[in-house]
């Protein structure tokens, strides 16, 4: 592994806030050093993908701009508000799922333990203490996470190490989330407006309602699952999915939705909306809605599309 790399891959690490310490970076030099100016057009470009859902070529000439655009994309992210906050903390766990997988074990191993405190054991297999799993896995969907079908022995949950790097990217999360609101000097300000005007634009196209009625609660509720970077169901995506089409929505709105799933494949994603695009199946009715544990509560209507046609 090459020297800085874990810089590079984790700018939210032990070695990065050690770094941190270290130089006395201020949000002073973060906004005016010039020699920072290149850390600052990453923060940007950082923020900017985080909105349209894509990754970021890092910077693998000098991975502590890394570090600086992580830690100045977190604040304007913070200073525009928790939804764009959001946006990034799902952004830095997908970029580390994608980047980890050239870790070796133990140096996964050893970010999980002093950046995140997990306790781990490596005899007959990878083990992560109950504690850490189930606050890593409370944001995660499907039934493989849940306690009842996992290997738990003796206050230890058996992963893989994938399930691994899926736990610290959740993690990773709940620290972009702690991030502090704080006022910015004008340069990393002006980044912040700017950011804050191209969110809401997306956003509003995202959207977009149909031009009578309102959306049923349960699809108010999906939309704000997927918003606050959940998972969904196949039932739940499924649902969300056919009624947005029969809204009105393109495939290309609903695809931009599902980005903030944490699980979320471009290709994948772009099927299985097709096929339900092609196939023009209906929303499904309240009665199945119910069923599949996806109603909030009765809202007087009789199926999804009420009011809506």
């Amino acid at each position: 592994m090459r020297e800085g790399e874990i810089l590079l891959i984790a700018p939210f690490s032990r070695e990065a806030a050690a770094l941190l310490e270290e130089q006395g970076l201020t949000l002073e030099d973060l906004a005016f050093d010039p020699l920072l100016e290149n850390a600052r057009r990453l923060a940007r470009e950082r923020l900017i993908r985080a909105i349209e859902g894509r990754t970021i070529h890092p910077d693998l000439t000098n991975p502590v701009n890394e570090v600086y655009a992580f830690v100045a994309a977190k604040l304007i992210a913070s200073r525009v508000g928790r939804s764009m906050l959001s946006r990034l903390a799902n952004y830095e766990a997908k970029r580390f799922m994608e980047l980890s997988e050239r870790l070796p074990t133990e140096k996964l191993v050893d970010l999980a333990r002093e950046t995140f405190g997990f306790e781990l054991r490596l005899d007959d297999g990878l083990w992560v203490d109950v504690v850490s799993y189930s606050n890593g896995c409370a944001g995660i969907g499907g039934p493989k996470w849940r306690l009842v079908n996992r290997v738990v022995r003796k206050g230890y949950v058996l992963v893989n190490e994938r399930d691994l790097r899926r736990l610290i990217s959740e993690y990773i999360k709940m620290r972009v989330m702690e991030t502090p609101r704080v006022e910015l000097p004008d340069p990393l300000e002006e980044i912040a407006k700017e950011i804050s005007d191209m969110f809401a634009k997306r956003m509003r196209k995202r959207f977009k309602r149909p031009k009578k009625g309102d959306f049923p609660p349960c699809i108010k509720d999906l939309i704000s699952k997927l918003r606050r970077g959940e998972n969904l169901t196949h039932q739940a995506r499924f649902a969300l999915t056919s009624f947005l089409l029969n809204v009105g929505w393109s495939e290309e709105q609903v695809l931009d939705l599902f980005r903030s799933a944490p699980d979320f494949n471009e290709r994948i994603a772009s099927y299985q909306i097709s096929h339900i695009a092609r196939r023009k199946y209906k929303a499904p009715s309240c009665e199945t809605m119910k069923n599949w544990g996806l109603c909030p509560g009765d809202c007087g209507r009789r199926y999804m599309l009420e009011g809506l046609d």
